[in-house]
Protein backbone atom coordinates (compact mmCIF):
# COMPACT_ATOMS: atom_id res chain seq x y z
CA UNK A 1 0.00 0.00 0.00
CA UNK A 2 0.75 3.54 -0.92
CA UNK A 3 1.02 5.96 1.83
CA UNK A 4 -1.15 8.99 1.23
CA UNK A 5 2.12 11.38 0.49
CA UNK A 6 3.03 9.30 -1.98
CA UNK A 7 -0.22 8.95 -3.91
CA UNK A 8 -0.36 12.85 -3.72
CA UNK A 9 3.31 12.71 -5.70
CA UNK A 10 2.35 10.33 -8.31
CA UNK A 11 -0.91 12.81 -8.63
CA UNK A 12 0.68 15.55 -9.56
CA UNK A 13 3.40 13.58 -11.82
CA UNK A 14 0.78 12.13 -13.77
CA UNK A 15 -1.34 14.84 -14.20
CA UNK A 16 2.19 17.06 -15.05
CA UNK A 17 2.21 13.79 -17.73
CA UNK A 18 -1.10 14.28 -19.28
CA UNK A 19 -1.11 18.21 -19.62
CA UNK A 20 2.90 19.04 -20.10
CA UNK A 21 4.70 17.93 -23.16
CA UNK A 22 7.99 18.56 -21.85
CA UNK A 23 6.83 16.30 -18.90
CA UNK A 24 7.67 12.60 -18.96
CA UNK A 25 6.11 10.15 -16.23
CA UNK A 26 8.48 7.39 -16.84
CA UNK A 27 11.67 9.60 -17.28
CA UNK A 28 11.64 11.19 -14.18
CA UNK A 29 10.44 8.03 -12.32
CA UNK A 30 7.14 9.38 -11.05
CA UNK A 31 8.72 11.72 -9.34
CA UNK A 32 7.73 15.59 -9.30
CA UNK A 33 8.53 18.06 -6.05
CA UNK A 34 5.90 18.25 -4.12
CA UNK A 35 6.23 19.59 -0.61
CA UNK A 36 5.00 17.44 2.53
CA UNK A 37 4.27 20.85 4.24
CA UNK A 38 2.09 21.91 1.52
CA UNK A 39 0.18 18.82 1.35
CA UNK A 40 -0.26 18.94 4.95
CA UNK A 41 -2.49 21.88 4.86
CA UNK A 42 -4.13 20.78 1.59
CA UNK A 43 -7.77 21.26 1.88
CA UNK A 44 -8.29 18.19 0.16
CA UNK A 45 -5.90 15.78 1.91
CA UNK A 46 -8.56 13.62 2.91
CA UNK A 47 -8.88 12.29 -0.73
CA UNK A 48 -5.53 10.73 -1.30
CA UNK A 49 -6.10 8.57 2.08
CA UNK A 50 -8.93 7.37 0.30
CA UNK A 51 -7.12 6.95 -2.76
CA UNK A 52 -3.86 5.15 -1.16
CA UNK A 53 -6.27 2.52 0.71
CA UNK A 54 -6.67 1.33 -3.01
CA UNK A 55 -4.77 -1.59 -4.41
CA UNK A 56 -3.56 -0.14 -7.27
CA UNK A 57 -4.22 3.61 -7.43
CA UNK A 58 -1.72 4.85 -9.98
CA UNK A 59 -3.67 2.60 -12.48
CA UNK A 60 -7.06 4.57 -10.85
CA UNK A 61 -5.48 7.60 -11.45
CA UNK A 62 -3.65 6.58 -14.90
CA UNK A 63 -7.29 5.13 -16.24
CA UNK A 64 -9.36 8.48 -15.23
CA UNK A 65 -6.58 10.94 -16.61
CA UNK A 66 -6.63 9.19 -20.03
CA UNK A 67 -10.41 9.94 -20.07
CA UNK A 68 -10.06 13.51 -18.16
CA UNK A 69 -6.55 15.04 -17.82
CA UNK A 70 -8.70 17.59 -15.48
CA UNK A 71 -9.13 14.34 -13.28
CA UNK A 72 -9.19 15.60 -9.81
CA UNK A 73 -8.50 13.57 -6.56
CA UNK A 74 -11.98 14.23 -4.94
CA UNK A 75 -13.62 12.37 -7.89
CA UNK A 76 -12.02 8.99 -6.13
CA UNK A 77 -15.58 8.09 -5.05
CA UNK A 78 -17.13 9.77 -7.95
CA UNK A 79 -19.32 6.83 -9.50
CA UNK A 80 -17.92 7.60 -12.97
CA UNK A 81 -14.74 7.71 -12.11
CA UNK A 82 -15.16 4.13 -11.00
CA UNK A 83 -16.76 3.13 -14.02
CA UNK A 84 -14.25 4.34 -15.87
CA UNK A 85 -11.97 2.50 -13.94
CA UNK A 86 -13.43 -0.62 -14.16
CA UNK A 87 -13.61 -0.35 -18.14
CA UNK A 88 -10.12 0.47 -18.01
CA UNK A 89 -9.40 -3.09 -15.68
CA UNK A 90 -11.83 -4.84 -18.37
CA UNK A 91 -10.20 -3.89 -21.33
CA UNK A 92 -6.49 -4.49 -19.40
CA UNK A 93 -7.66 -8.11 -18.57
CA UNK A 94 -9.36 -8.90 -22.64
CA UNK A 95 -7.09 -6.98 -24.16
CA UNK A 96 -6.32 -9.68 -27.09
CA UNK A 97 -10.11 -10.21 -27.17
CA UNK A 98 -11.20 -6.88 -27.41
CA UNK A 99 -8.31 -6.13 -30.29
CA UNK A 100 -9.81 -9.00 -31.88
CA UNK A 101 -13.78 -7.79 -31.56
CA UNK A 102 -12.48 -3.73 -32.12
CA UNK A 103 -10.96 -4.74 -35.09
CA UNK A 104 -13.89 -6.39 -37.36
CA UNK A 105 -15.46 -2.80 -37.26
CA UNK A 106 -12.96 -1.64 -39.45
CA UNK A 107 -13.63 -2.01 -43.36
CA UNK A 108 -12.19 -4.70 -44.97
CA UNK A 109 -9.55 -2.83 -46.80
CA UNK A 110 -6.50 -2.24 -44.09
CA UNK A 111 -5.72 0.74 -46.07
CA UNK A 112 -9.31 2.28 -46.16
CA UNK A 113 -9.20 2.63 -42.35
CA UNK A 114 -6.26 4.90 -42.16
CA UNK A 115 -5.87 7.00 -45.33
CA UNK A 116 -6.59 10.90 -45.27
CA UNK A 117 -9.44 12.14 -47.63
CA UNK A 118 -9.29 15.55 -48.02
CA UNK A 119 -12.13 17.08 -45.66
CA UNK A 120 -12.78 14.05 -43.79
CA UNK A 121 -11.22 12.13 -40.59
CA UNK A 122 -9.65 9.07 -41.54
CA UNK A 123 -11.90 5.83 -41.06
CA UNK A 124 -10.15 4.23 -37.59
CA UNK A 125 -10.04 8.21 -36.00
CA UNK A 126 -13.63 8.36 -36.30
CA UNK A 127 -14.20 4.96 -34.91
CA UNK A 128 -11.84 5.93 -32.03
CA UNK A 129 -13.82 9.14 -31.89
CA UNK A 130 -16.93 6.97 -31.12
CA UNK A 131 -15.57 4.80 -28.62
CA UNK A 132 -15.75 1.85 -30.97
CA UNK A 133 -12.40 1.58 -30.81
CA UNK A 134 -10.49 1.50 -27.93
CA UNK A 135 -6.97 3.51 -27.09
CA UNK A 136 -5.20 -0.05 -26.28
CA UNK A 137 -6.30 -0.95 -30.16
CA UNK A 138 -5.53 2.44 -32.17
CA UNK A 139 -1.96 2.72 -30.17
CA UNK A 140 -0.80 -1.39 -30.95
CA UNK A 141 -2.36 -0.84 -34.46
CA UNK A 142 0.11 1.87 -34.68
CA UNK A 143 2.59 0.00 -32.93
CA UNK A 144 2.33 -2.40 -35.38
CA UNK A 145 2.02 -0.53 -38.82
CA UNK A 146 3.75 3.05 -37.52
CA UNK A 147 0.23 5.06 -39.11
CA UNK A 148 0.35 7.93 -36.88
CA UNK A 149 3.35 9.56 -38.62
CA UNK A 150 1.28 9.79 -42.05
CA UNK A 151 -1.29 11.28 -39.41
CA UNK A 152 1.36 13.85 -37.96
CA UNK A 153 2.31 14.98 -41.62
CA UNK A 154 -1.08 15.09 -43.45
CA UNK A 155 -3.05 16.03 -40.17
CA UNK A 156 -1.14 18.77 -38.94
CA UNK A 157 -2.93 21.40 -39.09
CA UNK A 158 -6.22 19.21 -38.62
CA UNK A 159 -8.02 20.53 -35.03
CA UNK A 160 -9.03 17.70 -33.98
CA UNK A 161 -5.87 15.18 -34.42
CA UNK A 162 -3.14 17.17 -32.57
CA UNK A 163 -4.98 16.69 -29.03
CA UNK A 164 -6.41 12.71 -29.83
CA UNK A 165 -2.22 12.17 -30.86
CA UNK A 166 -0.56 13.66 -27.35
CA UNK A 167 -3.53 12.05 -25.00
CA UNK A 168 -2.79 8.46 -26.74
CA UNK A 169 1.18 9.51 -27.02
CA UNK A 170 0.72 10.23 -23.27
CA UNK A 171 -1.18 6.97 -22.45
CA UNK A 172 1.43 4.47 -24.34
CA UNK A 173 3.76 3.79 -22.08
CA UNK A 174 1.36 2.80 -19.21
CA UNK A 175 0.34 -0.34 -21.56
CA UNK A 176 2.30 -0.46 -24.21
CA UNK A 177 5.45 -2.12 -22.65
CA UNK A 178 4.06 -4.96 -20.76
CA UNK A 179 2.36 -6.42 -24.78
CA UNK A 180 4.04 -9.00 -26.60
CA UNK A 181 3.13 -7.59 -30.20
CA UNK A 182 3.16 -10.66 -31.97
CA UNK A 183 0.05 -12.35 -31.58
CA UNK A 184 -1.41 -9.14 -32.15
CA UNK A 185 0.22 -9.17 -35.72
CA UNK A 186 -0.95 -12.81 -36.15
CA UNK A 187 -3.94 -11.24 -35.44
CA UNK A 188 -3.94 -7.78 -37.35
CA UNK A 189 -2.78 -9.82 -40.69
CA UNK A 190 -5.07 -12.65 -40.58
CA UNK A 191 -8.01 -10.04 -40.27
CA UNK A 192 -6.80 -8.39 -43.11
CA UNK A 193 -5.46 -11.35 -44.95
CA UNK A 194 -2.04 -10.30 -44.91
CA UNK A 195 -2.05 -7.04 -46.08
CA UNK A 196 -0.77 -4.53 -43.54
Amino acid sequence: MMEPYEVYQKYLALKTHFKNDSYDYFKYHGKLKGDRSKFETRKDKYHFYKLSKMKQPVDFMVANMMVNPNFWSGDVSDEKSISIYNDWLRRRDSRKYIFEQEIQKMQENFDSNIIVTPGEHPRLMVLFIREVISPETIIIIDRLTEFFKYWNKVLGDDIVWPDLYKKLKKYQPFFINSVDLDPYKSILRNRFNDKP
